[in-house]
């Protein structure tokens, strides 16, 4: 009887010390969790990136006062699928 008391605190101990390392909510998951904001702001970067590069065509195309022709031609091209032979275009 008087190792129970003992006993049962070790498993206490046990039983939180496991949760806090492994738990839901453990060490480890905050590691995971903290990979998975990475990605995610790298993916916001690219995203935001992405986002200015459209601006930029939609901007250059909406005014025909100041209509950038290569970026129309370079669109035209690539909606259409044809190129000349002395042509190079490259896609990104």
């Amino acid at each position: 009887m008087r190792f129970l008391f003992p006993f049962l605190c070790a498993l206490v101990i046990a039983y939180f010390s496991y949760h806090t390392v492994w738990g839901n909510r453990g060490f480890f998951r905050l590691l995971e969790i903290r990979e998975q904001i990475h990605e995610a702001e790298i993916l916001v970067d690219q995203t935001d990136q992405e986002k200015k590069n459209l601006q930029y065509k939609t901007n250059a195309l909406k005014d025909p006062k100041t209509i950038d022709t290569d970026i129309l031609e370079e669109e035209a091209l690539r909606v259409l699928g044809q190129t000349s032979a002395d042509n190079l275009v490259i896609f990104d």
